[in-house]
């Protein structure tokens, strides 16, 4: 599902659960998509992603780890100087000749601030600090709606998180970008699938304006998506158990509906959970095995409404997953 790429610990992530930016939480009329799109996004500052041993003269450490720094912190500047990439800190601690640097960041919304003292690597002769971090992402989902009188889009219905520690990127830019599905892998039983996806990288669908815990957000500057039909948005108190309808992309770019049986209604539900789906729809389980990653975002649509959006699949069942509330995606949306 997810592939490591070795450039600037860019990492290529098959987003199960992706897009938006500013709408009303009321109910209103949008487009939904249900369309695969490529996202690019650049965070602000690095996170940290994972810790290493650093070989020095004096033995194995982790300078990084021991001045108290954690998976998932997010590093904005260093020494007074704003980070905005891993191989610019990489730099830094090269040229720091083994002198204490302050890092200033967040750990999830408190600030932080430490001094890591580098070590020398025996290995390669250069200052190390012991992290791994990464600076931008890249991956396939599905755009969830479109406001037709803005070009305000969204997607996923969950955040964009570091695929190693969970962390929410903080968004600096991004963009989306036409994408085509050329494959799926089948969901089985412990093993989730994944939808593959080819991007254009060359033509530009919109900008990204937020990454948050309810999806990520942005404007269309390309409106032609905004040319197909409105549907009428639903707020939670009208979303009721029974039978619904998804509204989803598993070959090239051109959505299709499935029906699926909504089995449980949580308006307390956090983290994307509010709707508890089951698939239903003999094609789209012979096709996919249920709900896989690459299909969050998915519309949801119950008695001609646009409900909510797909965010997560159960992975020891595939032909079950959850759901968010469009009203949440909404507000989040601001």
């Amino acid at each position: 599902m997810r592939k490591q790429m070795a450039k600037r610990w860019c990492v290529a992530v098959v987003l199960i659960c992706l897009l938006s930016s500013g709408a009303q939480a009321a109910s209103q009329r949008l487009v939904p998509l249900g369309v695969p799109a490529g996202v690019r996004m650049t965070a602000a500052g690095v996170v940290v992603s994972a810790m290493t041993a650093v070989d020095s003269p004096a033995g194995e450490s982790c300078p990084g780890e021991q001045a108290g720094l954690e998976a998932g912190d997010i590093l904005q500047t260093a020494n007074g100087t704003a980070l905005r990439s891993g191989e610019q800190l990489a730099q830094l601690v090269r040229d720091s000749g083994g002198s204490p640097i302050r890092f200033t960041g967040l750990r999830g919304q408190t600030d932080i601030a430490v001094s890591v003292q580098p070590v020398k690597s025996r290995a390669t002769g250069a200052y190390q600090i012991g992290i791994l971090v990464r600076d931008s992402m890249a991956g396939i989902g599905t755009l969830t709606y479109a406001d037709p009188e803005s070009g305000v889009f969204g997607a996923l219905g969950h955040p964009v998180s570091d695929v190693d520690s969970g962390a929410l990127l903080p968004l600096d830019s991004g963009s989306i970008v036409p994408a085509q599905v050329v494959g799926v892998v089948v969901g089985e039983t412990g093993t989730p699938g994944e939808l593959i996806g080819t991007y254009a990288f060359s033509r530009e669908l919109g900008t990204l304006d937020d990454n948050t815990a309810c999806g990520i957000f942005g404007t269309l500057t390309d409106r032609t998506l905004c040319d197909a039909e409105t549907m009428e948005t639903a707020e939670k108190e009208d979303i009721h158990t029974g039978a619904a309808q998804l509204l989803c992309c598993v070959a090239g770019d051109t959505p299709a509906r499935y029906d699926i049986v909504i089995e449980k209604v949580d308006a307390d539900a956090a983290d994307g959970r509010s709707l508890r789906l089951r698939v239903t729809d003999p094609a789209l389980l012979e096709t996919t095995g249920g709900i896989v990653p690459g299909m969050s975002g998915s519309p949801i649509i119950q008695d001609g409404k646009l409900i909510g959006a797909v965010t997560h699949v159960l992975v020891n069942d595939p032909a079950r997953g959850y759901g968010i509330f469009i009203e949440d995606m909404l507000e989040a949306a601001g």
